[in-house]
């Protein structure tokens, strides 16, 4: 696979952004998609899809798309948030309570 250009991931990102406080949600979901499939392995790709995917109420989608970056040691609070939201929507306290609990916040 080629290498990612960092200039284009950023230009992407910041245009998924510009989308959701726009409220142009299904735009963003699509240019969020085209990032993650660009660059797969960068959590703030997947935070992005899976922001998307909560702000249009689709919460199992955002719930399968950030749990895998959620739950893995030093997970990214992004994605953490979105999940534990997402938990909350479909009614999944168990784990939503299990996330919370394994991370350290500051205080």
């Amino acid at each position: 696979m080629a290498p990612v250009n960092t200039h284009v991931v950023r230009q992407l990102q910041q245009l998924i952004y510009y989308h959701l406080d726009n409220h142009l949600l299904r735009n963003a979901l699509f240019i969020a998609g085209r990032l993650q499939a660009y660059d797969p392995k960068n959590a703030d790709n997947v935070h992005l899809i899976a922001l998307c995917y909560f702000r249009l109420g689709q919460l199992k989608s955002a719930y399968d798309s950030s749990r895998h970056q959620a739950l893995k040691p030093g997970a990214h609070v992004g994605c953490s948030y979105v999940f534990a939201q997402a938990c909350l929507g479909l009614g999944k306290y168990v784990e939503e309570q299990r996330e919370l609990d394994s991370h350290e916040f500051m205080e």
